[in-house]
């Protein structure tokens, strides 16, 4: 897995790197600047994995988060920050990050995020969640994994109403939750169960009387 991380602290982004190489097996590439992180993309090929700070002396966090997603358009990005300043909060959303993670983030949070992002779904911290359902009638809730790797209450929930047909709209509708924090369950459940796709994971819960 090639990941490739921007950051202007030498130390964070070394510190952050080992973390990733050990979880992941990661191949780890390390840019201090955006400019230098998109040359490093086009040099690398495929990214499977972008972190960006957010907040990087001289940049505007905005036109790095765009030409980010502009030069790797199949790749996963997830920010990190140091701050959540409402409107960065909602640039992240406009701009379809995948994940939004804290600095002061544990390395058990960190890799269980990644793991959630890179299975498909969205990690967002709770003042980032509030946003989301903000107008929507929603409840925010976090879609951290069990850290036993097993699944929460809420994702049992979410397999029963797989099991019954109901798509991701169905899902949130039926329990109160954004469409995108439904998607970001039904990933982890997938991951969870080791399945390819959402009937594998009903067949795969049948068969270890989840169901």
């Amino acid at each position: 897995m090639q990941v490739l991380i921007c950051d202007d602290h030498p130390i964070v982004a070394s510190a952050l790197g080992m973390t990733l190489e050990s979880a992941f097996d990661a191949q780890v590439h390390i840019a201090h600047s955006c400019a230098a992180a998109l040359t490093a993309a086009r040099s690398i090929g495929q990214v499977d994995l972008l972190l960006l700070d957010l907040h990087i002396p001289g940049e505007d966090p905005r036109s790095n988060l765009i030409a980010a997603r502009t030069a790797c358009p199949q790749t996963p990005v997830v920010v990190f920050s140091g701050s959540e300043d409402p409107e960065h909060l909602r640039m992240v959303l406009e701009l379809d990050v995948r994940g939004f993670l804290p600095k002061s983030a544990r390395p058990e949070v960190l890799e269980a995020a990644l793991r959630l992002v890179l299975a498909g779904g969205r990690y967002l911290p709770e003042a980032v969640r509030d946003l989301v359902l903000e107008g929507s009638g929603g409840t925010a809730e976090a879609v951290t994994p069990a850290p036993d790797g097993a699944l929460t209450e809420r994702q049992r929930e979410v397999l029963h109403l797989l099991a019954s047909g109901c798509a991701n709209k169905q899902i949130a509708r039926d329990l109160g939750i954004s469409p995108s924090t439904a998607k970001a369950h039904v990933a982890q459940i997938l991951t969870v169960l080791g399945a390819a796709n959402r009937t594998e994971a009903v067949a795969l819960a049948r068969g270890r009387g989840l169901l």
